[in-house]
């Protein structure tokens, strides 16, 4: 490698080992009394987190935009001790290093296009009047589903809102991005686990329109299957309840060929009802497919099971699908 290609990488290494505002802060060493209250402080610890993602992302993205900002507001002012001048100063540092404070088209509904498959969210913003907006928020991860609104205020160009109508102390912060996006983050494993049940999370990088931006989601794009033909295969063979696989996959693991035949296992389940709805697909080199997938009875009662196969033999289970249905019929 020439020192031509080595220089730039030396240097921007130089740039975070030198600057270092966005080393995470240690706790059991507090140097001064800024650091002694955001570490007594969970949504200034969790501010200090963001920032910190936020400085080593944008040190990636634009490395001379963000060696600018060399000093961390823990560490700035002997003044800003108290957690709303801290608070502000975080927020304030987080929209410079994002250059936030520029005119950006706040109001309509805004669509999470990064959430994973089975979850979705969407907020609605209105009443923006240069400082500050109302949104409405829509969160579903699983069979869990959230619904919440409050009113958000600038800093910096950065939103931020702890006042959720019924949501406790919950922290979410809005960075309107260069390119027309919106990324939202919340302190989703701190105050709001109790808005956010069961591994819902607001979280994500936002897209306005009328309707969700993401495509339909399939067995091959959630990673179910690893290639198109085995995909269209199973689909011939499930027919319009492929959909309904689909919608079972909200969360997914690799499951164990009891029957040693050199099958790729998966198993499938909702999340919040895994014990009710959740399916098992069996794979082989030769192109074989066995797949059993159980929903909630009528009425509640139990389970309905559905089996399909390419196999002659539509109703032996091989070993490993009969033992993962005993799981949730020996009840």
């Amino acid at each position: 490698m020439t020192l031509k290609k080595i220089l730039p990488l030396f240097v921007f290494a130089w740039l975070i080992a030198a600057i270092d505002p966005a080393r995470a802060l240690d706790c059991g060493r507090t140097s001064n009394m800024a650091e002694y209250t955001v570490c007594t402080n969970p949504q200034l610890l969790w501010l200090d987190r963001l920032y910190n993602d936020a400085f080593h992302q944008r040190m990636t993205e634009d490395p001379h935009h963000a060696a600018l900002l060399v000093a961390p507001q823990r560490q700035g002012s002997p003044w800003c001790t108290n957690t709303r001048c801290l608070r502000g100063a975080y927020l304030r540092q987080i929209g410079q290093l994002y250059g936030a404070d520029r005119p950006f088209d706040w109001e309509g509904m805004w669509w999470n296009s990064t959430a994973p498959s089975g979850s979705s969210g969407n907020i609605l913003i209105s009443g923006y009047d240069g400082q500050q907006f109302h949104m409405d928020g829509n969160v579903k991860g699983g069979v869990n589903h959230s619904v919440f609104a409050g009113d958000v205020h600038r800093y910096s160009g950065v939103g931020f809102t702890d006042k959720i109508n019924w949501g406790g102390d919950c922290a979410i912060i809005l960075v309107p991005l260069a390119d027309g996006r919106l990324k939202v983050s919340s302190d989703s494993a701190g105050s709001c686990s109790l808005l956010l049940p069961g591994e819902m999370a607001i979280d994500g990088i936002y897209i306005k329109g009328q309707t969700d931006p993401r495509p339909p989601a399939t067995l091959l794009s959630i990673g179910i299957f690893t290639d198109r033909a085995t995909d269209d295969k199973f689909r011939q063979l499930v027919g319009t309840d492929y959909q309904q696989y689909v919608d079972t996959a909200t969360d997914f693991a690799r499951g164990r060929d009891l029957d040693n035949i050199g099958a790729t296992v998966m198993v499938l389940w909702v999340k919040g009802l895994a014990n009710r709805k959740a399916a098992m697909i069996m794979t082989s080199p030769q192109g074989k497919i066995w797949a059993l997938r159980l929903e909630p009875a009528d009425e509640g009662k139990g389970v309905k099971l559905h089996y399909v196969t390419t196999e002659n033999d539509k109703k032996t289970l091989p070993k490993t699908l009969a033992n993962w249905q005993a799981r949730f019929i020996d009840r």
